[in-house]
């Protein structure tokens, strides 16, 4: 609070003008340029690029972490408030001024139970949540990966043999590709995505999502070197060793077991691979392609996982109830301690980690200062995480907790509670949390969307503006200070989108009965002209309110162009129906859906 109180001060005390009508301005003694670049397609994200310089030496301002609002003019006209104090009220979070599109944000995404996945809006600093989007999945998901240029989220499906892409941006599934059988663990390089699934591994070019398909037998764990240039791939007893850039098998080491995790090590410069059944951890170099040690460790640890230093490992043992450090500097496991209640899933922040527990609610964190001090015990604290125990971790390696942008803070899933919550460092108790709108979920990721610093001074962060008129830009950083604003006019050149069809329920029953067969007709109506329309894609989703139970149908049409949804109702409830069409332009989950009660 002194901090904010202490950036207001600054920020209101008098200084010079700073111009708005121009893309360039100067503040404070540094120099600002300011470009906006609509997408390629309309409706693409617009391309914002602040870069800052010393006015006097010209050398650009690095390092800091400016912020950035867009405050839309209700009325072309209007004269715009004084720049310091559109910034000071974005400053002070007033909800009754909250900025039309906010460069600073970040999105909350949950991996759900069910076949889809949640985009929310925190709005921590405003007491709840919002949900942006929410993409459906052909199949529920099992890991999942962001790009580093935050614009594509690639999510694997193994029931479905297949890998979904989303684009960031719109926040739409843009393409599904097919892959290997049962794919799972997703990893990259510089230019692919690699997935380990029953047949090998599969490649997907990031750009093109190209696939090309590598037979290495069924592959348990996929890992990638810090410096992009190694996939290691564990099948059976056998560590298979790919070139990252050119998809080429360098060669294959036999172990004396199989390994079910894999993990670098940036200090070491090797990949450990764990055989939790056996209770070894095997070290190996992929330049030398040899075996470089062996480490034994308690049998039934759930993973291995390197600190952000890349020499210490934790290994949590939801069987044993323990905890293991393993120093790669010795390749020996230098720290033990009980921790109960199930310990599956380890994640960090730079200065702590955090435990993740099955069977307890509470999350347990331990200094990173402590981990690596042979023989000395580790000292815990914890936090409560929600009301319901957390429930296993998922399988093939997506977190349940993860850094939150608004840092020292984490983000973690609770799916009893259908819950996500976030925790500040050195706090009794989370700060808040916001709910999942009925879906449980199982795994958490942070999509940020705030300005990055890419070249020395030059940051910038591409976003979707939805409303066409005039912007004015604010920008602010409080060290150096920097308060000034621009102007930013967009034009919506989205072509006028036809009229969907209307979906028209033919001969509706009052209610349904549980437990009895219902047919439903419908017809698909032009928008236009009323006609009926047809198509080969119509589907239908039927939904238990609010989400506990839902069913997919392919329908055909009839002689007379209507389509028949059947469905048994298995208790008694409210049953969301939508009838679905891509090339009809009835995308997943629509606005038009029909109700109906089962008895």
């Amino acid at each position: 609070m002194k901090t904010l109180l202490l950036a207001l001060a600054l920020l209101l005390a008098p200084t010079a003008h700073a111009a708005s009508q121009r893309q360039q301005a100067l503040d404070q003694g540094i120099a600002v340029d300011f470009d906006a670049v609509p997408g390629a397609q309309p409706g693409d994200p617009v391309a914002f690029r602040f870069q800052l310089k010393d006015s006097t030496s010209g050398r650009p301002i690095s390092g800091i972490r400016p912020a950035a609002w867009l405050g839309l003019r209700r009325n072309a006209g209007d004269t715009p408030a004084p720049c310091k104090q559109q910034i000071a009220g974005y400053l002070a979070g007033d909800l009754f001024k909250r900025a039309e599109v906010d460069l600073n944000s970040y999105f909350v995404l949950a991996l759900n139970d069910e076949a889809s996945i949640s985009v929310v809006d925190p709005l921590f600093g405003f007491g709840g949540s919002k949900l942006l989007a929410l993409l459906d999945l052909e199949k529920p998901g099992a890991d999942w990966l962001l790009t580093p240029e935050r614009e594509r989220l690639f999510v694997s499906m193994p029931q479905a043999n297949k890998v979904a892409i989303a684009d960031t941006g719109s926040w739409r599934i843009v393409r599904t590709v097919e892959t290997g059988p049962n794919p799972r663990q997703l990893v990259q390089s510089a230019a692919d995505i690699w997935v380990a699934d029953d047949a090998g591994i599969s490649r997907i070019d990031r750009r093109s999502l190209a696939v090309e398909r590598m037979a290495l037998g069924a592959v348990t764990a996929i890992e990638v070197d810090d410096a992009g240039d190694f996939i290691l791939a564990a099948a059976g007893d056998r560590l298979h060793v790919v070139d990252a850039h050119d998809g080429k098998l360098l060669g294959t080491v036999e172990l004396p077991g199989q390994p079910q995790r894999l993990a670098w090590s940036s200090a070491a410069k090797a990949v450990y691979a764990l055989d939790a059944a056996a209770g070894q951890v095997f070290v190996l170099d992929p330049r030398q392609r040899a075996l470089r040690a062996t480490v034994s460790v308690e049998s039934g640890a759930s993973q291995i996982r390197f600190a952000p230093n890349g020499r210490f490992a934790l290994l949590p043992n939801p069987q044993r109830n323990r905890l293991q450090v393993l120093d790669a500097s010795s390749d020996s496991i230098v720290q033990n301690a009980d921790v109960p209640d199930g310990p599956d899933q380890v994640s960090f922040t730079p200065l702590l980690a955090y435990v993740h527990r099955r069977d307890s609610e509470i999350v347990q964190m331990i200094s990173l200062e402590q981990i690596g001090r042979a023989g000395q015990r580790l000292g815990v604290a914890e936090f409560p995480a929600g009301q319901n125990a957390l429930g296993a971790a998922p399988e093939f390696g997506a977190d349940t907790i993860v850094a939150a942008p608004e840092g020292p803070a984490v983000l973690v899933a609770n799916p009893a509670d259908k819950m996500i919550y976030l925790y500040r460092e050195g706090m009794a108790a989370p700060a808040g949390g916001f709910r999942t709108y009925g879906r449980q979920p199982r795994a958490v990721l942070v999509v940020d969307h705030g300005l990055r610093e890419g070249q020395r001074g030059d940051y910038a962060t591409r976003m979707p503006v939805s409303k066409a008129g005039t912007y004015d830009v604010a920008l602010f950083a409080d060290s150096p200070r920097l308060a000034t604003c621009f102007t930013f006019t967009h034009v919506d050149n989205k072509p006028a989108a036809p009229p969907l069809p209307r979906i028209y329920a033919i001969d509706p029953p009052r209610t349904l009965s549980v437990g009895q067969p219902a047919r439903l007709r419908f017809a698909l109506l032009d928008g236009a002209d009323g006609h009926r329309r047809q198509s080969s894609d119509v589907h239908g989703l039927t939904l238990l309110a609010p989400g506990t139970w839902q069913r997919r149908s392919t329908l055909a049409a009839r002689a007379d162009g209507s389509y028949e949804l059947q469905f048994t109702p298995p208790q008694p409830g409210m049953y969301y129906v939508w009838i679905e069409s891509e090339s009809l332009g009835l995308a997943r989950r629509h606005r038009q859906f029909l109700i109906y009660e089962a008895r």
